[in-house]
């Protein structure tokens, strides 16, 4: 009888635990096999803050430095390697701004989805940027002697963050309208979500990281362009925004992305992505095929 007692407790106290956490009917992860529980919030600074404090490593190509203070900053993820085209790095934005970091690993995702609000402890990490892009990682040069801030390996990434238990959706700010010039600011509002609406592809250009090729005009066909050639990253611009080298605006697509030979719309489309800084340009990194919608 005291066996039966035990099991029947056991099942109404696992029923009424079910019925107490709001986020059981939702996917997620379990939080213990994930990041660090010993670490605890305390010298919290905004990313904005983050970023004027260390304003010459993130805006000046090739110099980084490793953050020696007790800092921490309170995010929520944006974007991550759902269907491919962001590459061993997340995005994380609080209500100042926004910021790459990257992690030498695959299916982030998993367990860092998107609106998972983290802590992150930035002592011992480095800041820099990629091509202007502000990031936190550590220190890498490529072959051809570029220096930057790239990925950390995973393991000191999940020793640098834990959760904080909430969820929440950040909401696109509007990029821009039609033909509308951006009221963003490329040094304090990159890296953050939003949305460009009611613009058409015009052409695009055609890179690869391995051979350093680029191939510039290329002909915007439709019926028969896709988001990404197969052997190259693909940048497209519109026929209503400005492109180039300042202040252009590109959707970029990356040759693995899952939805890379998709065709492209034929028609004026609103995009939703992460709005990278690339130098001077701005660089939409749209996370899956359903941040594109055709404007009927």
């Amino acid at each position: 009888m005291k066996k039966i007692h035990y099991l029947l407790l056991a099942l109404v106290c696992g029923i009424f635990t079910g019925c107490m956490n709001g986020d059981w009917d939702e996917p997620g992860t379990d939080d213990t096999l994930y990041g660090n529980p010993d670490i605890k919030e305390a010298n919290v600074i905004t990313i904005q803050a983050l970023k004027n404090k260390f304003s010459n490593e993130v805006s000046t190509e090739g110099i980084y430095k490793q953050i020696t203070e007790d800092l921490q900053i309170k995010a929520v993820v944006t974007a991550n390697d759902v269907q491919g085209n962001m590459y061993n790095e997340i995005s994380v934005q609080d209500a100042t701004g926004a910021i790459f970091i990257g992690i030498s690993q695959g299916g982030i995702f998993g367990y860092l989805p998107e609106g998972t609000e983290i802590l992150i402890d930035l002592k011992g990490l480095y800041i820099g940027n990629y091509r202007k892009s502000a990031t936190i990682g550590t220190p890498y040069t490529s072959s051809s002697g570029d220096v930057s801030v790239s990925r950390m390996p995973r393991a000191l990434w999940q020793e640098h963050f834990t959760y904080t238990g909430y969820r929440m959706r950040i909401e696109p700010e509007l990029f821009a309208d039609g033909s509308a010039k951006t009221t963003w600011n490329i040094a304090n509002d990159a890296g953050k979500l939003g949305v460009l609406k009611n613009v058409s592809i015009k052409n695009g250009g055609y890179y690869n990281s391995d051979t350093k090729q680029y191939v510039s005009n290329v002909p915007f066909i439709a019926g028969e362009s896709t988001y990404s050639h197969p052997d190259y990253s693909t940048s497209w611009y519109f026929k209503e925004q400005p492109d180039g080298q300042t202040g252009g605006v590109q959707i970029y697509t990356s040759n693995y992305a899952d939805f890379a030979a998709l065709k492209l719309p034929t028609g004026k489309v609103n995009i939703t992505g992460v709005f990278k800084r690339y130098r001077d340009q701005w660089e939409i990194i749209v996370r899956s095929i359903d941040d594109i919608e055709e404007v009927k």
